[in-house]
Order: C-alpha cells, then sequence, then structure tokens
C-alpha cells in the first residue's frame, strides 16, 4: 500500500468510507466523554487565541522608514470570488488589509468585492459587531485590478505588472486558487498542475521584491496576573500561504496512469526533476491534483530555505474537508441530490475552511512550522509547551505526521501545527521542483 512513504490512490479509495466511519465515532465520544473544549469561530475566542486585537494596527504594522507611511497593508488572494478564498479575503479586509480579489474574471471579482466591502460596512460580519468605531474604521477594503487566469503564464505576468504599477509592497500572498478537473492549459501543460501550482510559483516569484519590502510586526498580548500587557516582537518581511490539501499524502513515485499503465518514475525512483516535469505534462499523470498539492508543500519548504534570511516566511495549509465550489465540475445531478447533502453533513463549510488560511497570513508563527491542517490528531508532539515562549499563544497542539486517514475528515479544532508527509530525499526534491518551475516558467532564461 505504501511506497517510497506515500499512500496510492487505491489507498485514498478505501480510506474514504474509513474515515466517515471514524468520524462518526469520533464525534460520539467526543460528545459524551468532551475530551476538550469545541473551537468555534467566534472573534472574541479568534482574538483570544492568535494573541492580538482584530485590528490590525496592533498585530502588523509597516514600519519601514523606505516605505510610504500613508500605504495601506496589502494582501493578495487568488481565487478569492467565490468559498475558501472569498472568506480569506474577508478576514483579512476586517483586519485592516486591502485585499486584492486575484481571479479569472472581473465581473466575478468585481462583484465580489463589492459584497465583501458591503458586509464589512453593514456590520453584518462576526468581527464587525464587536469593534468600536475607531477600530471599524480602520478595515481595509476588497478590490480586484486585474484577471489572473492561473492556466496562462502570460496572465499571470499581466496581473503582477498591474499590481507592481500600483503597490510596491505586498505584505501578504495566499495562493489558494485551486481546480480538481484537467486537459491542457493555455501554456501545453497539465491544467490541473499548471493552475493549482506551477503558476503560483511563477506568480510567487515575481512578486518576492515586493514581498521582501514589506515589514509586518507581531504584537502580541501577554497575561501577567490577569492583567493583558502589549509587547512587540521583531519584524518579518512579506507572509506566503500555499493552500495544500491531505491528499499529498497520496502522491507517490510511482503512481501509474491508468490509461496507459506508464510509470513516471525515472531511473532514481525519487521525486526528482523528471518526476516534477512529467507531472507537468498533459496526459502523463491522472493524479495531478495530488500532486499539485504535495508540491505546494514542497515549494514552502524550499522557500523557507532561501528566504527565511531576509524575512520571509512561507507557511503551507490543508482547508480540512470543505463544501465549496471546487466541486462544481461534477455532473449536476450527483452533485446536487447525493454529494452537496453528504458534505454538509461531513465536510467543513467556506469559513472554518478558511482557518488555517487566516492563522498562516495574520499569526505569529513559530519557528521551523511549514504546515497547518484543521483537525484534531491522536499523536501529538507535546512541542509547544516544552519549546515556545509564552507569546505564541495562538497554537496549543504540534502534531506528529499523521496517517491520512485522520486527516481526511475528523473532529474540527480550527487549527494545529503538523508535520507534513515530505519526500524522503527532501533536499533534493524541493531543489528539483524549483529547478523544473523556473524552466518551463522561463524564470531561469
Amino acid at each position: 500500500m505504501i511506497h517510497d512513504r506515500y499512500f496510492t490512490n487505491l489507498s485514498f479509495n478505501l480510506f474514504m468510507p474509513i474515515s466517515v466511519l471514524y468520524f462518526l465515532i469520533a464525534h460520539l465520544v467526543f460528545l459524551l466523554l468532551k475530551p476538550f473544549p469545541t473551537l468555534r469561530l467566534h472573534e472574541e475566542q479568534l482574538r483570544e487565541e492568535y494573541c492580538f486585537s482584530t485590528d490590525i494596527s496592533s498585530c502588523i504594522n509597516n514600519i519601514d522608514s523606505r516605505v510610504d507611511k500613508n500605504q495601506r497593508n496589502v494582501a493578495i488572494v487568488t481565487g478569492s470570488n467565490t468559498g475558501i478564498g472569498k472568506e480569506t479575503a474577508l478576514s483579512l479586509v476586517e483586519r485592516g488589509y486591502d485585499a486584492i480579489l486575484a481571479c479569472r474574471s472581473r465581473e466575478k471579482g468585481e462583484q465580489a468585492a463589492q459584497e465583501i466591502n458591503l458586509k464589512v460596512q453593514q456590520g453584518k460580519s462576526i468581527t464587525s459587531s464587536v469593534l468600536t468605531r475607531t477600530q471599524s474604521s480602520r478595515f481595509g477594503s476588497a478590490m480586484f485590478i486585474h484577471p489572473l487566469d492561473l492556466s496562462s503564464f502570460e496572465s499571470v505576468r499581466s496581473f503582477v505588472k498591474s499590481f507592481q504599477g500600483k503597490y510596491s509592497v505586498l505584505n501578504i500572498l495566499v495562493n489558494n486558487a485551486g481546480i480538481n478537473s484537467t486537459g491542457k492549459s493555455n501554456n501545453g501543460m497539465d491544467l490541473c498542475f499548471q493552475t493549482n501550482f506551477v503558476s503560483h510559483f511563477l506568480l510567487t516569484s515575481l512578486l518576492i521584491p515586493n514581498l521582501l519590502k514589506a515589514r509586518n510586526v507581531y504584537r502580541f498580548q501577554k497575561r501577567n496576573d490577569a492583567i493583558l500587557t502589549s509587547e512587540t516582537d521583531k519584524f518579518e518581511a512579506g507572509r506566503i500561504v500555499n493552500v495544500s490539501s491531505v491528499t499529498h499524502h497520496f502522491s507517490p513515485v510511482d503512481h501509474k496512469n491508468g490509461t496507459n499503465d506508464q510509470t513516471r518514475a525515472g531511473n532514481s525512483g525519487m521525486h526528482d526533476e523528471f518526476w516534477w516535469k512529467e507531472c507537468m505534462k498533459p496526459g502523463v499523470s491522472n493524479n495531478t491534483y495530488k500532486e499539485s498539492k504535495l508540491a505546494a508543500i514542497v515549494f514552502t519548504y524550499e522557500l523557507n530555505k532561501r528566504l527565511a534570511q531576509h524575512g520571509i516566511k512561507a507557511i503551507s495549509v490543508n482547508p480540512g474537508a470543505v463544501n465549496s465550489e471546487i466541486w462544481r465540475n461534477f455532473p449536476s445531478f450527483l452533485l446536487k441530490y447525493i454529494l452537496r447533502p453528504a458534505f454538509r453533513l461531513f465536510y467543513l463549510n467556506s469559513k472554518q475552511g478558511s482557518r488555517t488560511s487566516i492563522v498562516a497570513a495574520v499569526a505569529k508563527i513559530p519557528q521551523g512550522v511549514i504546515y497547518l491542517q484543521p483537525y484534531w490528531q491522536p499523536s501529538s508532539k507535546n512541542k509547544l509547551k516544552s519549546e515556545l515562549q509564552p507569546n505564541q499563544c495562538s497554537f496549543n497542539r504540534w502534531y506528529n505526521e499523521p496517517f491520512p486517514l485522520f486527516e481526511m475528515i475528523g473532529p474540527y479544532i480550527g487549527h494545529a501545527i503538523t508535520d507534513p508527509r515530505l519526500p524522503r530525499d527532501i533536499e533534493i526534491s524541493s531543489l528539483a521542483l524549483w529547478n523544473a518551475c523556473e524552466k518551463v516558467t522561463g524564470l531561469s532564461q
């Protein structure tokens, strides 16, 4: 079942019904025994967990003297006209960011921006209902500046050119957009792998100069004798969030395409440059969604290795199993009468699904963390109690690399640090992925 640490597609299909049974049993046990309080999405609780106020000025400030003091904190969220991306953008606006909705359709992007801004202004969101007038005046705004079609490298470059013509600094980049169907992209690549990952690699690479100019200062609240006092930690440069998935556990080297039964493993038998390039070719693999989600984590690892010394931090996240628009390409009858009812019962809603992305974007992240996921796990390192400082109180669990069954669906706790399933030769694999992407996007020329 397991080869090179990764599970097969057959395993994934076998785990699904078992995970549903686990979900039901675990929830019954937790309901009866209540081993820990369920984390809810109430803003007061979020603020306490994050250890900073919802008002962005009390947690992240741009204090670089080289940057115009009147410039707002800026975030880009791809795929943000619906679902998890839209909820992520809304939460960032509530925290004071100007959130740029990077999506393919201008009409849908502008409509989503209008809906987000209206929701904030009317105080209908959870956040705005608990803020004072002074705090609410510091809300950011959502906006659409240029289409971003991730199936086209030319569109990515055009979007970046438009952004850089208006902004010099980027505080947060959330690479959220994704599809679970495939075909051939405008650049002749596998549509799913390019949309979910390679175009995000290009987007991130082109925006690194803007991320380097950011000065994100995290202020935290420290409880001393029941009195909260504010302190300031050192600044970071920009933050990069790469949305991954539990499916990253199911990307074996020797996966065979069901149509031609050909292996994609090269002579090395590793996730090497040959393997990554095969992921990019249309028709070679029928597993590119899962492979793109593994790529997001491996990319995160390499980003931190290259850019941590410059203050940039990258975090990958599993939003959980979410009842979102990513399922829209399924047959309408199946979706309406079977899948959607089941999803509403077992899956998270979009706001819950955005939780790991928001935490990864704005919370003080402990050193060495590259992955968050939203479910309780049976195996914990108990690492935070012994190694973390009191100010890093937005996390109270650090899980070992989970057996994928327990990360598919389960008791929702909001967010937890978790070790991802990395390739055995991660140093070779992450460099190989970077080199392959530079070549196909033209960045190495």
